[in-house]
C-alpha cells in the first residue's frame, strides 16, 4: 500500500516510535516537538501522535546534537558525538484497535558519529517516500544560558496521509513574528492562565482550556465531546492537590519559542518550562504543564495544546 487513504482507515491512530542512544535530540513532527532529551543514555518510547498529523504529506524530523553532561550547568556540552550515538523513529498508522496492523508512514535511523554519507544509511526504504535529506549547517537550538552545537538534522517526508484527519486550528493561523508585539501577546495570555490558578477560578481555567478540549476529542475519537477532552487533559487537577502550590511568574533564562513552521509558540527555558510551575510543599518535586498557543485571524492568542 503507497498511501494511507480515507478508505482505508476509519479511525486512523498514529504512532510515534522512538529508540535514542547516547545522543541530545529534539524529535518533531511538522515541526511539532514530541520528544526532547539532552542527556545520554538509552531509551525507547511510543507516542500516539494524532494530534500533530495533518492531512497530506506529514514531515518528521530528528535534531541532533552531542548530549549534556548531567552537570551541563558547569561542564557544558560534549564536544563530539558518542560512538555509539543513534536515533530510530517511525511514524505508523492503524486503525484504532487494531494496532497489529500498522503501516509505516515514514522513519529515520541516524548514526550522527558517522561520516555524511552513512550517517542515514540504514534508513529503511519505503515505496513512495523520498530519502532522508541531512543537513549539518543548520542554526543549532539555542536558549539564553546553552546554545546545542555540533547539531545535524534529519528529515524525511512521509506517505500522503488520508483526508478524514481534521484539519487543526492552528493551520489556520497567522505566521508568528519573532517580535516585542508577539512575545507580549503570549506572555499576557501565560498570565492570563497563571491569574486563573492563582485565583483558583475554575470557570475560567476550564474556558481557557476548551478550545484544546475541542481538540484533543477530535484528535483521539473521544465520546463525550469538549467534557472528554477535559477528562483527559486533567484539565484544573493542580487546583485539587492540596500538596503543591503555584510558583512566582518568571521569564528568567527563557526563550520565545515559535514552532509548527511559524503557527504555534510557547515561551520555554532550556528545560521546557513554562513561566509557571507548581512546586511540591513537602518534596522537591516540580509539576509542570506544557502549553501551546496559536494566533487566530483576529489576532487573539489561543491555547490549544
Amino acid at each position: 500500500m503507497l498511501n494511507a487513504q480515507a478508505t482505508e482507515y476509519q479511525k486512523p491512530e498514529f504512532t510515534l516510535a522512538l529508540t535514542i542512544t547516547g545522543v541530545g535530540v529534539d524529535i518533531r513532527l511538522n515541526d511539532i516537538s514530541i520528544e526532547f532529551e539532552k542527556y545520554s543514555g538509552h531509551s525507547t518510547m511510543t507516542y500516539e501522535v494524532n494530534a500533530s498529523v495533518i492531512a497530506g504529506i506529514n514531515e518528521l524530523k530528528v535534531i541532533t546534537f552531542p548530549f549534556l553532561n548531567k552537570n551541563w550547568s558547569d561542564e557544558g556540552q560534549t564536544k563530539a558525538y558518542h560512538e555509539e550515538a543513534e536515533v530510530k523513529a517511525a511514524l505508523y498508522v492503524h486503525e484504532q484497535g487494531d494496532d497489529n496492523n500498522k503501516v509505516l508512514l515514514s522513519q529515520i535511523h541516524l548514526h550522527p558519529g558517522l561520516p555524511l554519507g552513512k550517517m542515514a544509511s540504514e534508513s529503511l526504504a519505503i515505496d513512495g517516500v523520498s530519502e532522508v535529506v541531512l543537513d549539518t549547517q543548520s542554526k543549532p537550538l539555542a536558549f539564553p544560558v546553552i546554545t546545542f552545537e555540533q547539531q545535524v538534522t534529519a528529515t524525511r517526508k512521509s506517505l500522503p496521509v488520508q483526508d478524514n484527519v481534521p484539519r487543526w486550528a492552528w493551520q489556520d493561523g497567522q505566521i508568528i513574528q519573532d517580535t516585542p508585539e508577539d512575545y507580549d501577546g503570549l506572555l499576557a495570555a501565560y498570565r492570563e492562565i497563571y491569574d486563573a490558578y492563582q485565583n483558583k477560578d475554575r470557570e475560567k481555567l476550564v474556558a481557557l482550556h476548551d478550545h484544546a478540549a475541542d481538540e484533543f476529542a477530535m484528535a483521539y475519537y473521544l465520546t463525550g465531546g469538549r467534557a472528554a477532552g477535559h477528562a483527559l487533559m486533567e484539565t484544573g487537577e493542580m487546583l485539587d492537590d492540596e500538596e503543591s502550590e503555584l510558583d512566582a511568574f518568571t521569564t528568567a533564562e527563557t526563550k520565545f519559542d515559535i514552532y509548527a513552521n511559524g503557527r504555534m509558540a510557547r515561551i520555554i527555558d532550556a528545560a521546557e518550562y513554562h513561566p509557571f510551575i507548581f512546586k511540591h510543599k513537602t518534596m522537591n518535586i516540580i509539576h509542570t504543564m506544557k502549553f501551546g498557543f496559536y494566533k487566530n485571524k483576529a489576532g487573539e492568542w489561543i491555547m490549544i495544546r
